[in-house]
């Protein structure tokens, strides 16, 4: 004997309810997700390394000894930065300026960046500890009047780090700063 309309109905309206009712479930738990999920910090989107982070840390702890406000982290300036530091190590020159004569500001312009106050920091050394690698870089910059002066200027208010090694076992950081 075949199932009657009415019964048929009713069971297409409960599957129907089930289907509704698992949809606002999935729905529900999706908006929990991403609501409860972080947009990525400045480090995160950079992809900084221990070292870079590490860097910046020491360098706002140093500000902030000061009374000045920390650095924010422009994830575009640290592409600049680590590009640089990648320039020495492939090329094996420590300078602010390129062989063909390219400075930070040429380099951050390149870039896209338009800004009122534009300075850099550079630190080499070949040691093979690189877990102490911020804090030599941070001692040698706060021993040169200019790069210290970098750091210490309440004019600037983004940096961007960039920390490259080359084949013979020699470490560049870079460090951009603009306003």
């Amino acid at each position: 004997m075949p199932t009657p309309k009415v019964v048929r109905r009713r069971r297409a309206i409960k599957a129907g309810m089930g289907l509704l009712a698992l949809s606002l479930m999935t729905a529900a738990v999706l908006r929990i997700y991403i609501l409860s999920s972080e947009a990525p910090t400045a480090e995160q989107a950079a992809g900084l390394s221990l070292q870079e982070s590490a860097i910046l840390q020491r360098v706002n702890a140093e500000r902030a000894r000061s009374g000045l406000k920390p650095l924010k982290l422009s994830a575009r300036a640290a592409v600049v930065a680590r590009g640089h530091s990648f320039d020495m190590a492939l090329r094996h020159y420590f300078s602010h300026t390129s062989p063909e004569g390219i400075g930070p500001a040429e380099r951050l312009r390149g870039e896209g960046f338009t800004f009122t106050a534009a300075a850099e920091n550079i630190y080499a050394d070949d040691y093979a500890d690189l877990e102490h690698l911020a804090e030599r870089a941070l001692a040698g910059w706060l021993k040169s009047a200019e790069h210290r002066a970098n750091l210490l200027s309440d004019k600037f208010t983004e940096t961007g780090i960039g920390v490259a090694r080359s084949d013979d076992g020699k470490t560049y950081v870079t460090q951009d700063f603009i306003h």
